[in-house]
């Protein structure tokens, strides 16, 4: 019984000992972390369809259609006609009063809106991965820009 009871002990140690190592390599590297995560989310940007059905030119219609150049500069609507501002502020705009809502949204909720709106597509939970990655990529690209929650675009 008590070599049963040391035994076990000795295992619940390595697996502490093992666990507590596994956490602090994970913990060791937040960096990189969310340089994949914002990699990640470019990666959805660019070409997640989200389970859209529209298609542009025979491509599937992605964020990047409108918002090209992975957000970087001003893009355009399907029709052409309307002007979208660069997405380099997006981050640090949100949350923001939206009039056609009549609300206030987060980036989440603006992120949900337009794959819904846009893409035809089934938006990602405000939790999941996919989400958390896409407001990373877009806090990725809004480095220096200053806070302006509710400015313009």
């Amino acid at each position: 019984m008590n070599k049963l009871i040391a035994i076990t002990s000795a295992l619940a140690a390595a697996v502490t000992l093992t666990l507590g190592i596994a956490a602090n390599a994970q913990a060791a590297n937040p960096a990189m972390e969310l340089h994949a995560a914002a990699n990640h989310g470019r990666y959805l940007f660019e070409h997640g369809t989200f389970g859209g059905t529209r298609h542009m030119g025979g491509a599937p219609v992605t964020c990047d259609t409108c918002h090209v150049g992975g957000g970087l500069v001003k893009g355009r609507l399907p029709n052409g006609m309307t002007v979208l501002p660069s997405l380099v502020n997006a981050a640090a705009i949100f949350p923001r009063y939206n009039p056609k809502a009549g609300h206030v949204v987060t980036l989440e909720m603006q992120i949900q809106h337009c794959i819904k709106a846009g893409l035809g597509g089934h938006p990602p939970a405000p939790d999941s991965k996919a989400m958390v990655d896409m407001v990373a990529y877009l806090h990725s690209i809004a480095k220096g820009q200053p806070m302006n929650s509710g400015g313009k675009p």
